[in-house]
């Protein structure tokens, strides 16, 4: 039977929770900021639009999200096998970076989705684009964070 030590997982877990707790600190400003803006252009409906967008994109997202999660935290869970060989060691850390580069291929879409935006003063409708992208980019990676830590504590019970 493996022995297992939880420490650098409940580590991560911890910054986990943290980082969840700031993002939930900037998406509720990002939110006040963006209501503000749009009350004062006149158009307050623009802001529950980009909070409907942002809503729709956390459907689509759910399902990878949950998944790449789930598997992130089946890497640390086998990690945190005490004894393990160099191999599987290796073999840990190619699912890892694996893992890494679904993250950074993530973000980077969010990134150029936002640069390859026009200006708020070219459009009328980009400002509740962008709005829309913002809030389903703190969203997501608040999603992860939490499916993360629910997958994690749920391994870790069943063991």
């Amino acid at each position: 039977m493996a022995v297992f030590d939880f420490k650098r997982l409940n580590r991560l877990r911890m910054i986990y929770r943290i980082v969840q707790t700031m993002l939930v600190a900037l998406l509720f400003y990002t939110a006040l900021n963006f209501q503000h803006h749009f009350a004062l252009k006149g158009r307050p409906d623009q802001f529950i639009k980009s909070v409907l967008v942002a809503l729709i994109m956390q459907l689509i997202f759910i399902f990878p999200v949950y998944k790449l999660a789930c598997s992130d935290a089946g890497i640390e869970l086998d990690g945190s096998v005490s004894g393990l060989s160099a191999e599987q060691l290796s073999v840990l850390r190619k699912k890892r970076m694996l893992g890494d580069l679904w993250k950074l291929c993530a973000v980077a879409f969010f990134i150029v989705f936002v640069f390859l935006a026009p200006s708020a003063d070219k459009a009328s409708g980009v400002s509740m684009v962008l709005a829309g992208i913002l809030f389903s980019f703190l969203l997501t990676c608040l999603m992860y964070f939490q499916c993360f830590n629910f997958s994690a504590k749920k391994r870790m019970k069943s063991l």
